[in-house]
């Protein structure tokens, strides 16, 4: 019996994130094998059910990857995250790390600075936290030096803390920006937490709504997404910036507000928008990843 080779395969999707299923099946099917990687760093051993037999080394280097397992890992711990922001030299928070709790170190290897040279208020992040989870706002000296008893501080980094009233998710393939939000804080939100924004505190407008306010340097804002996009070695993902207002107190419109980028996120979660936006963008990044392959 002769067996039909096969010739169109669905990408493998890893992820675990449950927003991320109808995503999964509406991708098309490709001329090629590809794995899709949103915040996954499992390595994957392609069998082919068919035969029964695993790929070889051969077949395994023709497979397109979109996000390497280097790049989640970047993304994913905010210590390697905010390295490769620096390397790229994109707008971001200035940050120290520290091992004793009494000198910090600054992101630019300049002497360390003691918790009296710190510019209050600042932000404790985990390195491996999401969705704010492991932040934490420290507004003083003591609130800083009572938090940091007990705690495992090669786990964290420290990071300025930015007042900027606008913020965004936009998300970012070395193209540009192929979709954003505006991150609006619920008007419930306790005081304590309006000082990050994530999906339970906050609704989400599109860059229909008036009240997206595109920032006037929008276009810079998206070349330093995509500088750190690359620099952390993905494909596609999504960046939160804050920005500051676009008028000043006395009500002139700034000509070039500030920005930082918070984060990037290689496994955003997908809303129906979301999803029809990703299932646009993909199979184009697929598709020009595979002709660099065989050229």
């Amino acid at each position: 019996m002769v067996v039909k080779q096969k010739t169109k395969f669905r990408p493998t999707v890893l992820t675990r994130h449950p927003s991320h299923e109808n995503f999964k099946k509406g991708l098309i099917l490709m001329p090629f094998r590809s794995i899709i990687r949103f915040g996954s760093t499992t390595t994957l051993d392609v069998y082919n059910s068919r035969r029964k037999t695993r790929l070889n080394e051969a077949q395994m280097a023709k497979i397109v990857e979109i996000n390497s397992v280097e790049g989640i890992k970047n993304s994913s711990d905010k210590l390697k995250m905010k390295k490769c922001f620096n390397l790229a030299e994109i707008e971001t928070a200035d940050w120290w790390t520290t091992q004793d709790g009494i000198k910090f170190k600054p992101y630019d290897l300049h002497d360390p600075v003691t918790i009296d040279e710190l510019e209050f208020p600042i932000i404790a992040k985990h390195r491996y936290g999401s969705r704010g989870t492991g932040n934490t706002l420290v507004k003083t000296k003591e609130e800083l030096q009572s938090w940091l008893q007990h705690k495992t501080l090669s786990s964290y980094i420290f990071e300025k803390y930015y007042s900027y009233v606008r913020e965004y998710r936009l998300h970012v393939t070395k193209n540009g920006c192929f979709y954003a939000c505006r991150k609006m804080l619920k008007r419930d939100t306790p005081e304590n937490e309006k000082y990050q924004r994530h999906d339970d505190n906050c609704v989400w407008y599109m860059e229909n709504n008036p009240g997206f306010d595109r920032p006037v340097n929008w276009t810079n804002i998206v070349k330093d997404c995509v500088n750190a996009l690359i620099t952390l070695k993905l494909d596609v993902a999504g960046f939160d910036v804050r920005v500051q207002s676009s008028k000043t107190k006395d009500g002139s419109l700034r000509d070039n507000p500030e920005w930082i980028i918070i984060e990037s996120n290689s496994a955003c979660s997908h809303g129906n928008v979301t999803t029809d936006k990703y299932l646009q963008e993909i199979p184009k990044l697929l598709q020009d990843k595979w002709l660099n392959k065989i050229k």
